[in-house]
């Protein structure tokens, strides 16, 4: 069942990131998507939590369940400055968009129209965390949208260094939901404050959810007096990690948005080494297939491994493993120019290093969409 799954993974995710400290920032990065059929927003179809606003749709489906003309989304959240000063932001659309920060309306074009640029300057303090509010809509033909900065400290060295200086506005400085953070006394009082946090929580059981990239918006039912408890006997007992079974669509790679992280599953090396092992195949070879009939789709393939043993030989590794990945697409006959392989290393765990049970989560191979 994909809500379940959805579920598990939520709730592993917050879990393990509970336990590194007792201090914990609840909110995840992105901007809170409602997608709806209809041009102003008349039948909601799922919610989800998108890293950026930079989507170039063309004619294609935003999202499982949504239609690929006559659309609307809406996204909530919150915008991070990371310098004081002017910023320019410059949006790029079809068909028709509005966007409030701080509450104000900067930018409004809401039309039927072909590929437009816009931009509004708006002064922001740094470390200041504004409500941003995005709407849009499309009708008919190619759909795009993005949303992007100009910083205030963007140098001209930058720009005739061959660097833009209008960049999409990245996730690292976008919030889904007012950040919220707090001191627990424990890790049996985090698991049973995030325990709280994630009952009754109802996600649409689409498989996009099952993206490593998109984060399922909870609905959070009221927290009781008792998330906190006063006395340690009192204290329920920390939840057991539970395994995701459900299988990300391979297929659907091509109706996700850019930057989009799926990883592979099924997918075995020998141990600490590049070499790929038989059961591997049937999921590469659905890979394969899968840009055969989608000649439009890039992709990076990021190797990624746990913190054990020296860091710059685990980078290495990923690195090897990235490459093998993309050398066995490339002799099933996909173009070499459309993927490109990265080794991360260890930089970027999606599960506690210090727990044995779930270290070999970090050992993956993802795609991201390009």
């Amino acid at each position: 069942m994909p809500q379940l799954s959805t579920l598990a993974w939520a709730a592993g995710l917050l879990l393990t990131n509970s336990l590194a400290s007792h201090a914990q920032t609840l909110t995840p990065r992105g901007l809170t998507g409602t997608y709806y059929r209809g041009q102003n927003f008349e039948q909601p179809v799922l919610t989800r939590i998108d890293n950026q606003l930079d989507f170039e749709w063309k004619k294609r489906a935003p999202a499982p369940g949504v239609p690929a003309e006559h659309f609307s989304a809406r996204w909530t959240g919150f915008l991070e400055a990371p310098v004081t000063g002017q910023y320019i932001l410059h949006l790029t659309v079809d068909d028709g968009v509005r966007v409030w920060l701080g509450g104000r309306l900067l930018f409004e074009s809401w039309k039927d129209q072909y590929f437009t640029n816009g931009q509004a300057k708006v002064r922001l303090e740094a470390g200041q965390r504004y409500a941003l509010r995005v709407e849009y809509y499309q009708n008919a033909l190619d759909s795009r949208l993005l949303l992007a900065w100009q910083r205030p400290d963007a140098s001209l060295a930058d720009f005739f260094g061959g660097q833009s200086i209008v960049q999409p506005v990245p996730m690292r400085y976008l919030w889904s939901a007012r950040p919220v953070r707090m001191k627990l006394a424990n890790a049996a009082d985090s698991a049973a404050f995030l325990a709280a946090r994630m009952a009754g929580v109802k996600t649409t059981p689409v498989k996009a959810a099952l993206v490593i990239g998109y984060r399922p918006r909870p609905k959070l039912a009221p927290r009781p007096a008792a998330v906190v408890p006063t006395k340690p006997a009192a204290r329920p007992p920390l939840p057991k990690p539970v395994p995701i079974k459900a299988r990300p669509a391979l297929t659907e790679l091509g109706s996700l948005a850019k930057g989009a992280v799926l990883a592979l599953p099924n997918l075995y090396f020998s141990q600490s080494t590049a070499d790929l092992l038989p059961a591997s195949r049937p999921v590469l070879d659905e890979l394969a297939q899968t840009l055969r009939r989608q000649p439009a789709l890039r992709l990076e393939i990021a190797g990624h491994t746990d913190n054990v043993g020296d860091a710059a030989r685990n980078r290495l590794l990923s690195q090897q493993r990235a490459r093998v990945v993309r050398r066995y697409l490339v002799q099933q006959g996909i173009d070499s120019l459309r993927l490109t392989a990265v080794g991360y290393g260890g930089a970027y765990p999606v599960a506690d290093n210090r727990n044995p049970a779930l270290r070999p989560r970090n050992r993956r191979v993802e795609v991201v969409v390009r």
